[in-house]
């Protein structure tokens, strides 16, 4: 099976995953009286599976599966599917209809690929290329010590001719704190797609 994440920022998640559940469930009951007011080809009422509580929900349909999750300050939302068209089509029908339930505060839903396909019920598997996780970081630091190292060289050089110390000092310095903080913000952003 094919899977997708999304976490979507939001000051009521507990709400929203209500409200789409809800949604789906009264969907079943007059689906027959406007089948085509929503984007559901080929579906019957009692192919719509609900279940939810306040912070846990689960949505069953014939192209694949929904769970949502209400955390503090977020709505976790995966999407399980045979194949790539139902995935879609799966990732389409939550967002639309979270857009629409969150007209007046839009949230945005952004899915990310969980990368783990899932050969049976329980047991994930992890794709080739994610095996080998500890590489990146190790890319990473490696780049970050050649960086320090060629500037406390370029320092060193500049340091050694004293008619320019002060003022590449500050300049030097004020170079490797806005490195740093580029670097440190482009961590974070990395480690909050992956998590």
């Amino acid at each position: 099976m094919l899977t997708a994440e999304a976490h979507i920022p939001t000051d009521r998640p507990g709400r929203y995953l209500v409200q789409l559940c809800k949604h789906f469930a009264n969907k079943g009951r007059h689906l027959t009286h406007r089948p085509r007011t929503h984007t559901l080809p080929e579906l019957r009422p009692d192919q719509i599976q609900v279940e939810w509580t306040d912070s846990d929900g689960t949505l069953r349909l014939p192209w694949g599966q929904c769970t949502l999750h209400a955390a503090p300050g977020t709505l976790r939302v995966r999407i399980e599917a045979d194949d790539q068209e139902n995935l879609e089509r799966l990732q389409d029908l939550v967002s639309t209809h979270i857009g629409r339930f969150s007209r007046r505060d839009p949230l945005r839903v952004e899915w990310q690929s969980s990368g783990a396909s899932v050969d049976a019920p329980g047991r994930a598997t992890t794709p080739p290329h994610q095996l080998h996780g500890g590489r990146t970081r190790f890319v990473v630091i490696g780049v970050a010590v050649v960086a320090v190292a060629l500037h406390l060289a370029l320092g060193g050089t500049v340091l050694a001719h004293t008619s320019w110390t002060g003022r590449v000092v500050g300049f030097l310095v004020t170079v490797v704190a806005v490195k740093m903080t580029l670097v440190g913000l482009a961590l974070r952003r990395h480690r909050s797609r992956i998590g």
